[in-house]
């Protein structure tokens, strides 16, 4: 019983920082969660409770989250009602790709910071890389995680929450 009671607040701890600063309540589902920022390199080290091992990286929350931000960046669409579908798709393909969600995910909400990384992506940087999207994935997942726990009343709320659409806006200007 000590062992269930000690992996719950081990639970805790790992979640609390994204609950707290990201979501702003604490999850239901904690291990869905920790599937959603951990690393599989991290697993690889030594860890304080074997049962982390056993949440898988559920990459199903990546499609899920995909799918769900694609529907509220089309429920955000300037003008819908007019908008040409030409128009329309060009916005939910800029908002939606990989660059533009590293790029937010990055420098807008720092998830880098939350993510729990094996000590070798943590000190090559790996989410520095160009070439990666490592953190629009991340990101994906979260939204997956979110609209798991809340629905798309949810998912709408966090990302008004952290300004996306005024901050991709803002990024979209410079590019």
């Amino acid at each position: 019983m000590e062992q269930k009671a000690e992996w719950a607040s081990y639970l805790h701890e790992i979640c609390y920082p994204v609950e707290r600063f990201f979501l702003g309540y604490p999850v239901k589902d904690k291990e869905r969660l920790v599937s959603a920022i951990i690393s599989n390199a991290f697993l690889n080290e030594k860890i304080e409770f074997e049962q982390l091992r056993k949440i898988p990286a559920d990459k199903s929350l990546e499609t899920i989250g995909d799918y769900v931000l694609d529907f509220a960046i089309l429920e955000h669409v300037p003008g819908k009602e007019s908008a040409t579908p030409k128009a329309i798709n060009d916005f939910r393909e800029f908002y939606g790709k990989n660059e533009t969600l590293h790029w937010f995910a990055k420098n807008r909400i720092h998830l880098q910071n939350f993510i729990l990384w094996g000590p070798d992506e943590e000190s090559k940087k790996r989410w520095d890389d160009p070439a990666t999207d490592l953190l629009a994935a991340r990101f994906e997942m979260l939204i997956g995680v979110i609209y798991l726990e809340k629905g798309i009343a949810g998912v709408k709320a966090f990302l008004e929450k952290h300004n996306f659409f005024r901050e991709i806006e803002k990024f979209k200007k410079t590019i």
